[in-house]
């Protein structure tokens, strides 16, 4: 029935063809899949099923819903006032039809509960305590081999020439090891090593969130949580309450100053201006490559998956014995983020940014509406059985397929 919603609502959409509809349509069966992941289904704010749903919801729908509520009146964005939002928003619905449909498939509203035994490993906590140790020295030396104190003199955007100008290896992998390191250890440590994996966590986030990269600190954050949620740490509601209102005010504060070395930061310029949903509507941006998407394949074809087997070449992290700058790759053969940008932002890929890309967008890109319905069904079967097991490994293992798959939403 969800997934017929879902098509339905695609259908009703285009046939209408109408952006606030639209907007209002998604926003209104997104609280619907919400509501019965968290009602019938029971499943917790931090389960692998209903962490994804709200990350994707905020992601594609944090815009364009507070716009057609009337909540927010400041000045749109140039590609939302130049381009119909309908065909990406009806996909929007699909997805989210299919989703709810993949979940409620695979946890069956009476399936069993979850174990609440509480499984520990030392020394697979031990291994992730010196893993995250190694990811946090790979990134230190890697900032020394891009300029070490002069690194932190750049801004965010000029960490990104720099990036693809020097040696990047050890840098970029960074990314990638410490997660991996914070996964294992809140997975298996004791209830006694919870704290300690608060710390790390704490000092990995924050760090490299102050540095400009939000979501690379974000998204292992919330993973980190999930786990120790998972194995019965549970925070007090206020103290959730209170780390969402600071990561929606801190989004578009580190925003505002990251463009200026670390020395040079200044939040006097963005106290008191920072609109309360300012946040949830960058957050909303990711729309934007969905939309653009929609329109540059009307004259491309699709990519029967190739998009898929490239990324597989990036799951290992870069460490080839010798490091070559980027060659050229013909604009049908980048990357989807990169071939979006290359089209939408010239200027901005000349100068190695970045406008991200969607999960809606890249199943899309590869096999048109109907990839879109069937990954998105067999993402909710997927999750929907998140956290079933205590177990370390295998909550580690759940935690670095989530990781990603939040990254690219």
């Amino acid at each position: 029935a969800a997934a017929l919603g879902g098509l339905a609502g695609w259908w009703l959409l285009q046939a209408l063809d109408h952006d606030r509809v639209a907007a209002l349509a998604a926003g209104l069966l997104l609280s619907v899949a919400l509501a019965v992941c968290a009602g019938p289904l029971r499943l917790s704010p931090l389960s692998p099923a209903l962490l994804y749903l709200g990350v994707f919801g905020l992601f594609h729908l944090g815009l364009v819903v507070p716009w057609a509520l009337g909540l927010y009146t400041r000045s749109l964005p140039p590609w939302f006032l130049a381009n119909r939002l309908t065909p990406a928003l009806s996909l929007v619905v699909l997805a989210v039809g299919c989703y709810l449909a993949g979940v409620i498939w695979s946890t069956r509203l009476a399936a069993p509960a979850p174990e609440t035994t509480l499984y520990t490993s030392p020394p697979l906590y031990r291994s992730g305590v010196a893993i995250y140790l190694a990811g946090a020295a790979m990134f230190a030396l890697g900032v020394w081999s891009l300029g070490g104190a002069r690194f932190f003199e750049a801004g965010y955007a000029e960490t990104y020439r720099l990036t693809a100008q020097f040696d990047p290896r050890l840098f970029g992998a960074s990314f990638t090891v410490v997660p991996i390191g914070l996964y294992l250890a809140a997975a298996a440590g004791p209830r006694s090593s919870h704290r300690t994996v608060w710390v790390l966590t704490a000092l990995w986030v924050g760090g490299i969130f102050y540095l400009g990269f939000r979501g690379y600190a974000l998204i292992p954050g919330l993973v980190t949580l999930a786990l120790l949620r998972q194995r019965g740490r549970r925070m007090p509601r206020w103290l959730a309450a209170a780390l969402v209102a600071l990561a929606l005010a801190a989004i578009p504060a580190a925003r505002a100053v990251r463009d200026v070395g670390v020395g040079r930061r200044s939040f006097d310029r963005v106290a008191g201006r920072v609109h309360p949903l300012d946040g949830i509507i960058e957050m909303g941006g990711s729309l934007r490559p969905l939309v653009q998407s929609i329109t540059y394949l009307e004259s491309e074809p699709w990519r029967w998956g190739r998009t898929y087997w490239q990324s597989l070449g990036t799951i290992v992290p870069n460490l080839a014995a010798r490091w070559e700058g980027a060659p050229y790759i013909p604009l049908d053969e980048l990357p989807p983020n990169h071939w979006l940008t290359a089209q939408a932002e010239p200027q901005m890929y000349r100068q190695y940014g970045g406008l991200g890309f969607s999960a809606v967008a890249e199943p899309y890109m590869n096999f048109g509406t109907p990839g879109v319905a069937l990954y998105f069904l067999a993402l909710g079967a997927v999750l929907g059985r998140g956290f079933r097991s205590r177990r370390p490994l295998w909550l580690a293992l759940w935690a670095m397929i989530l990781g990603p798959l939040l990254w690219t939403t």
